[in-house]
């Protein structure tokens, strides 16, 4: 039997300011369903940091977190234990390193800001960045979103380009929520000729997946992202979860047209895994399409 992988250590980089008390308060309630360690990642902008200067950001992370816990966790007392990290310079220069020197299982972070329709540029950018740079999910929350109970998950996923190990690591940290996990392939028209071969990767994984809560769909729709989006607010999906090669997908999920639109998966959590993919994202993704033709040119050079 496959050991469970739990999600243990949670890092959120903060600021120390209105969204960041949002996103700690969510912080909280999360490491505490999943009965996991947070760390508080706070990057002071400055070139250095004294053994001086570095205590007094602590003490000042510290003191944030525990004004911020005792406030909003006062009667129900959800608090998950914390530990506070920083570090000079942006949250980019060093937030590889701390999840590797802290043995970081998942990154929470913010990507809104209450005047602009839930979402904030820099702050999306940031989130596309810190995915490109660590290894372990990344979790990003829209803005002033409030904790709810994570019960319906969607897997937006290509059921014939699977890392298993990947697909378990998700599968655990549904049955570590007591969530119940939906995998979904959306496919376009062009794809039809290939349906075959779909439903029989799908019921592959449905063997391999066998006494877990989980469910399977497969679903036509004109536009791929927007079918996710109409898909996970029909099933009243609590978290969107996403296994790419890189951060394009992510970017275009936050582009200004999906923005505008307000799709459904820009007023949820979305959760991004790693993952290797064998052929390109959908299919036909020009992004990854392009680094294939590079790749090529290059060995031809070679």
């Amino acid at each position: 039997m496959t050991t469970l992988t739990h999600t243990k250590r949670i890092l959120v980089p903060l600021e120390l300011n209105e969204t960041g008390e949002d996103l700690l308060y969510y912080a909280g309630q999360l490491a505490h369903a999943l009965g996991a360690e947070l760390y508080l990642f706070h990057a002071c902008k400055t070139a250095d940091l004294t053994y001086t200067q570095q205590s007094s950001c602590i003490q000042k992370l510290r003191s944030f977190a525990e004004r911020v816990f005792s406030r909003e966790f006062k009667s129900s007392k959800v608090a998950a234990p914390f530990d506070c990290v920083v570090r000079p310079g942006q949250v980019s220069d060093s937030i590889q390193s701390v999840v590797q020197d802290y043995q970081i299982d998942l990154v929470l972070m913010d990507a809104g800001t209450r005047a602009n329709n839930g979402l904030n540029r820099e702050a999306t950018e940031l989130a596309a960045v810190v995915m490109d740079l660590v290894s372990c999910p990344v979790m990003v929350l829209p803005a002033s979103i409030r904790y709810r109970k994570l019960k319906n998950l969607v897997f937006a996923t290509d059921f014939t380009d699977q890392d298993q190990k990947v697909l378990f690591r998700i599968a655990d940290l549904a049955q570590q929520l007591k969530a119940k996990l939906t995998l979904v392939q959306v496919y376009g028209e062009e794809e039809r000729s290939q349906l075959c071969s779909y439903k029989a990767a799908m019921l592959e994984i449905e063997k391999q997946l066998k006494g877990r809560k989980v469910a399977f769909r497969l679903l036509e729709e004109e536009d791929v992202l927007e079918g996710i989006s109409e898909f996970s607010e029909e099933t009243s999906a609590d978290l969107l979860i996403l296994a790419t090669q890189d951060n394009y997908l992510m970017e275009r999920l936050f582009s200004t047209n999906y923005m505008k639109t307000m799709a459904f998966h820009t007023r949820i959590p979305l959760l991004t895994y790693r993952q290797h993919k064998k052929k390109p994202c959908s299919g036909c993704c020009v992004n990854c399409t392009s680094k294939q033709k590079q790749v090529q040119l290059q060995t031809v050079h070679q």
